[in-house]
C-alpha cells in the first residue's frame, strides 16, 4: 500500500507540475487569490492537490496491492476518482472565494495526472510483476474443490503469475467423493479431500486457500472458512462471475446476510451513439494524420508485389452480417487459392488459421503484420459504420460455421480493430481464450473500458507479443 500511495502521489506532483509548466513556463507561478493573505504558488498547489486526490483514489479503493492487477476496471477507477476530485476542488475554490486558480491548468492537472498515475501504475505493475515470476512476493495456493470451476481457476492463475498466487495441489470436494468428478487431476498433485484441510495447509506450508464455491454444498462452505479462520492463510472464494468485471461487484447486506451484488451493463442507444461519434472522432484524426505513412505503405506496398494496395477480406460482423474488411495487403495476390494446401501446418485451436512461418506472407507484408500496421485500413471500416475501434476480433464465415451458441454471443457487438485478447496475448491466445476475454468485454462495456483497452494497445502493438 506505502508504495501505490508513494507512487501515485509522484505521479499526480508530476502531472500538475507539467500542466504548470505548460500553461506558465514557471514550476513557481504565483497563484492569486482574492482577499486572502496567503498566495501560494503552483508548485506548492501542485502537492496539496495531490494530497487531495489521493484520498478520492483511496475512496475508490486503489490502494491495495492486489487490487494493482485489476487492468481495465483499475484505469476506470482512476479517471473516476480523479474527476469526482477536480469537481471538489472547483466546488472548493467557489465555495472559498478563491477564483484565482486557473481553469486551463485545472483541466490539464486533471488530464495530465490521469495519465500519469496509469503509466506510474503500469510500471509498478509490472516491476511488481516481473518479482513474482522469479518467485518473490508469492503465496503457496491450494484449491479447495476439483469441479470444472476449480479447473478454470487453476488455468487462470497458472496464466497470470503477476497475481502472486502459485497453486500448488487442490484438494477433492465432496462431489467428487460421490461422482467421481475430477477436473484437477491432470494440473496439480490432488493432496487430499476437503475434510483434511487443516491438517493439509500445515504440512504443505499453504499461505493462501482458493475455495471453488460451486464444488460445496453451502454448510460444508461455511464450516471450511470458520475451521481456516484462526490460520494464517488468506482465504479466497471464488463467486464463478467469470465473465464479470471486479468494478461491477460488490457486496450488501440484508438481515445480516452477505449478498453479492452485480451492477448492470446498459447497452443503450445513448450509450452506443457516444461510442459511435468517439470512433468516428478518432478513426478520422487518425486517418487526416497518417496520410503519409498511408502514402509510404502503399508505395512499398506496390514496388515489392504485383496486385492490389489493398485487401478486402470477407468477415462476419454483428449480428452475422457479413463485410468487407479493409487491410494492407501482406500476402502475395493469390493466397486464399494457397490455403487449403496450408491447413495441415495450422498452428491455432478452435475454427482459427494462425501460422507463424507462412509462406504467403511477402517481405513488406511480414514487417506490416508485426506491427499491425496493415490493420490500418479497417479505420475506413469504423467511418462506414461495419467495425468500431475497440470490440471482438471479425471473424472469418468459415469460422462462424463452426461457432457454438456460446460463441455467437461474440456477435452481440460491432467487431473492432482491437480489443482485450489483443492486448492479453494477442496470437499466443487459444481461440477459447479469446472467446471468454470477447464475451468478458461485451458483459463489462463502457467508454472507460474501450480508453482503457486503447491504452493499451501500442504496448501490445510496438512490442509485437504473439504476432504472425
Amino acid at each position: 500500500m506505502a508504495a501505490l500511495v508513494a507512487c501515485d502521489g509522484l505521479m499526480l506532483i508530476v502531472g500538475s507540475l507539467g500542466a504548470a509548466w505548460l500553461r506558465f513556463r514557471d514550476l513557481r507561478a504565483p497563484v492569486v487569490l482574492e482577499n486572502s493573505p496567503w498566495q501560494p504558488d503552483y508548485l506548492t498547489l501542485s502537492v496539496i492537490v495531490a494530497a487531495m486526490w489521493i484520498v478520492f483514489l483511496g475512496a475508490e479503493r486503489l490502494y491495495d496491492l492486489e487490487r494493482l492487477f485489476w487492468g481495465a476496471g483499475e484505469f476506470a477507477r482512476v479517471a473516476r476518482g480523479l474527476t469526482v476530485g477536480v469537481v471538489a476542488m472547483i466546488l472548493a475554490t467557489y465555495a472559498l472565494k478563491t477564483p484565482g486558480v486557473s481553469r486551463a491548468w485545472t483541466l490539464s492537472a486533471w488530464a495530465m495526472c490521469i495519465v500519469f498515475v496509469t503509466v506510474g501504475r503500469f510500471v509498478l505493475r509490472a516491476s511488481l510483476d516481473r518479482m513474482r515470476r522469479r518467485g518473490k512476493w508469492v503465496q503457496r495456493t491450494l484449491i479447495v474443490g476439483s469441479n470444472a470451476e476449480a479447473a478454470d481457476i487453476i488455468r487462470i492463475l497458472k496464466a497470470h503469475p503477476g497475481s502472486g498466487l502459485v497453486p500448488v495441489g487442490c484438494m477433492a470436494s465432496s462431489q467428487s467423493e460421490r461422482l467421481e468428478l475430477d477436473y484437477c487431476s491432470a494440473s496439480l498433485p490432488v493432496l487430499g479431500y476437503a475434510r483434511e484441510l487443516r491438517s493439509v495447509i500445515d504440512e504443505h506450508c499453504i499461505d493462501a486457500v482458493v475455495i471453488a464455491s460451486s464444488a460445496f454444498d453451502h454448510d460444508v462452505l461455511s464450516r471450511m472458512i470458520a475451521e481456516l479462520r484462526g490460520l494464517p492463510v488468506t482465504i479466497h472464494v471464488s463467486s464463478g462471475l467469470f465473465e464479470v468485471l471486479t468494478s461491477r461487484v460488490f457486496v450488501r447486506e440484508v438481515g445480516g446476510v452477505p449478498l453479492i451484488g452485480v451492477r448492470g451493463v446498459s447497452l443503450s442507444r445513448g450509450r452506443l451513439v457516444t461510442k459511435r461519434i468517439f470512433d468516428l472522432c478518432i478513426a478520422l484524426t487518425i486517418v487526416a494524420l497518417g496520410l503519409p505513412v498511408w502514402l509510404l505503405v502503399m508505395l512499398g506496398i506496390k514496388l515489392t508485389s504485383p496486385g492490389r494496395v489493398f485487401y478486402a477480406q470477407e468477415r462476419v460482423g454483428r449480428g452475422g452480417k457479413p463485410f468487407g474488411m479493409l487491410k494492407f495487403r501482406s500476402m502475395v495476390a493469390d493466397a486464399d487459392a494457397r490455403l487449403a494446401a496450408l491447413e495441415e501446418a495450422n498452428e491455432a485451436s478452435g475454427p482459427l488459421f494462425k501460422m507463424r512461418d507462412d509462406p504467403r506472407v511477402t517481405a513488406v507484408g511480414r514487417f506490416l503484420r508485426k506491427y499491425s500496421i496493415d490493420e490500418f485500413p479497417q479505420l475506413l471500416n469504423v467511418i462506414k459504420g461495419e467495425m468500431s475501434l475497440v470490440g471482438p476480433r471479425p471473424p472469418l464465415p468459415s469460422e462462424v460455421r463452426e461457432y457454438t451458441l456460446l460463441h455467437w454471443r461474440r456477435m452481440e457487438v460491432l467487431p473492432g480493430m482491437t480489443g482485450l485478447w489483443q492486448v492479453s496475448g494477442r496470437s499466443n491466445l487459444s481461440f477459447e481464450d479469446m472467446v471468454r476475454l470477447d464475451l468478458f468485454y461485451i458483459e463489462n462495456w463502457s467508454v472507460t473500458l474501450d480508453l482503457g483497452i486503447l491504452f493499451r494497445t501500442p504496448g501490445a502493438v510496438f512490442g509485437a507479443r504473439g504476432a504472425y
